[in-house]
């Protein structure tokens, strides 16, 4: 455009003002030019004067940028009469998705290809991963300012955009980040969903006053709808300013403040000095959040093959490599909790405890920690100060109730090594392409005999992580208990195909009666299953503290 007789750089979104043409007079808005603003550096066109674009057609009853001259009329994603009304209408649960948050919008294409690359590793011809970027209207309000999520959907790496709240111009249109969320599961079928505002991060340089606070919002709306939030650190090495450099007061404040509901927050092993600074300044959020430690052995090639340009404040790849890996760790440790598209593994679970599944286990995973496994994604390591863990799982417990309300629990007890004995939940680990209801019905069948749909599964409700060591292995477990309710009382618990540690540990199965349970003195697993468990038969959702089993 031409200004006073100077060229200056302006966009148009031809859906809101009509498309420009050489000789149009435009009205322009330069605020963000005249201030030499990064992200916002062009002149608005504001309008056509001399030709006014054309009525809005289609459908759509959602007012975006509500109250302003440019307000938009979209169709929303569950409104009535759209196509996702039927399906979103009763949606209430994202069955454990995970969902990983940032503050800015520049760690998208990272997250993304930490994750891609983590899940390079699944079988030849299974299907490309599924993962919906939630626009959050911190930033640009219209995704169409977007070029990396524009450049990432045609290369095949997103599955779609939701803009959610005040943001518009995403391939769904949502009113909330809960509803946004919702879209993304059952609408585009997402495995992964990744929440961040768009370009143009607003701040202070105050503690609270910067758009990207709405990102402990994000942990707190995925942990309601039972998705598994995963926190993105925003790190630097290279920034000039003090309090963004290391851990960024951001993501402290986010997810030290602002995210009420625990979320797992991923800690980049960095080399040297540089990583033990970031290991120590992440220790407070560990009261509140699982803190776990993710290897970035590999992340810097993935990283250089992403299909757009990786920048955030200015700096490249190279400039602030840390930046990115921090970015690419929290989509790596994403893809240990999924089992792929359209199916869901739930949080990481539980593999059993005193040892019922051995190292070489039935989920394909080494017998140490940091290498990979058969889904090639690199083990994580959750920080507790003075373990180190042999062996990370994901798996599922199962609260199985008979026709009387019952529920079975297996009497373990290590043969050979101890004559003490506990009480546990039947379940085990998720197997690379399994949802956690084939895992849990798979379970029940080789441990107990009994054949179990699906579908009778319920979605999960308790979410916990808990270390113990058996047989000399210490196992890092992160478990979802589901519920199964049968028809029959007290049927018959048969061996189904157990494991060779199973048969040497199980003992005996009984079917309890809750009551008996809150008055036992017994030892169980979970360790507060007495405490919690009238809760989870109520319907309520558990997100139980890191409990150190033994």
């Amino acid at each position: 455009m031409t200004v006073a007789g100077q060229s200056v750089r302006a966009l148009a979104y031809p859906r809101l003002t009509g498309r420009p043409e050489p000789g149009d007079r435009v009205l322009l808005n330069t605020s963000a030019l005249d201030l030499g603003l990064g992200t916002g550096g062009y002149a608005l066109v504001v309008a056509i004067p001399d030709r006014l674009p054309p009525d809005p057609a289609g459908p759509g009853h959602l007012i975006k940028a509500r109250y302003t001259p440019l307000q938009a009329c979209v169709p929303g994603a569950g409104e009535q009469g759209s196509p996702s009304h039927d399906v979103l209408r009763d949606a209430d649960d994202l069955a454990g998705m995970p969902v990983v948050v940032a503050d800015l919008h520049s760690a998208l294409p990272a997250i993304l290809a930490g994750y891609r690359a983590a899940r390079a590793g699944l079988a030849r011809g299974a299907a490309a991963p599924r993962i919906a970027y939630v626009l959050l209207d911190g930033g640009a309000l219209p995704a169409w300012f977007s070029r990396s999520a524009a450049a990432l959907t045609e290369a095949g790496w997103l599955a779609g955009t939701v803009s959610v709240g005040q943001a518009f111009g995403g391939d769904l249109e949502a009113v909330s980040l809960h509803s946004g969320l919702l879209a993304a599961r059952h609408v585009l079928g997402a495995e992964l969903a990744v929440v961040t505002q768009g370009p143009g991060n607003l701040g202070t340089g105050t503690r609270w006053g910067f758009s990207g606070v709405a990102a402990g919002e994000a942990v707190n709306a995925a942990a309601v709808l039972g998705g598994r939030p995963v926190g993105s650190l925003r790190i630097s090495e290279s920034d000039p300013r003090e309090r963004h450099r290391g851990i960024s007061h951001h993501s402290m404040t986010c997810y030290g403040r602002v995210a009420l509901a625990p979320a797992d927050i991923v800690v980049p092993d960095l080399p040297g000095d540089f990583g033990s600074r970031l290991l120590a300044a992440a220790q407070p959020l560990a009261g509140r959040h699982n803190l776990v430690r993710v290897s970035v052995d590999g992340l810097e090639d993935a990283l250089r093959a992403c299909p757009v340009r990786l920048s955030t404040m200015g700096r490249g790849l190279d400039e602030d490599l840390a930046y990115f890996l921090s970015a690419a760790a929290a989509g790596r440790h994403a893809a240990s909790l999924t089992s792929g598209p359209h199916e869901v593994s739930g949080p990481p679970g539980a593999g059993g405890a005193g040892g019922l599944d051995s190292a070489a286990s039935r989920a394909g995973q080494t017998d140490r920690a940091g290498q990979t496994d058969r889904t090639g994604s690199t083990a994580s390591q959750a920080i507790d100060p003075g373990l180190g863990y042999d062996l990370e799982r994901s798996c599922v417990r199962v609260v199985l109730q008979d026709a009387g309300g019952r529920i079975l629990l297996f009497r373990a007890e290590l043969a050979s090594r101890s004559s003490q004995h506990w009480w546990e939940l039947p379940g085990g680990g998720i197997e690379p392409g399994e949802t956690y209801q084939q895992t849990a019905a798979r379970e029940l069948a080789e441990e107990t005999g009994l054949a179990v749909s699906p579908a009778q599964v319920s979605p999960p409700r308790w979410w916990r992580t808990a270390t113990w060591t058996a047989r000399g292995v210490r196992r890092l477990q992160h478990e979802v208990v589901v519920a199964v309710r049968l028809d029959a009382d007290r049927p018959a618990v048969t061996d189904g195909g157990r494991t060779a540690d199973e048969l040497e540990d199980y003992v005996d199965a009984r079917w309890w009666e809750v009551a008996d349970v809150l008055a036992s003195s017994e030892r169980f697993y979970p360790g507060r299953l007495p405490a919690l468990l009238p809760a989870f038969l109520a319907g309520a959702e558990l997100t139980e503290p890191f409990e150190r089993w033994n």
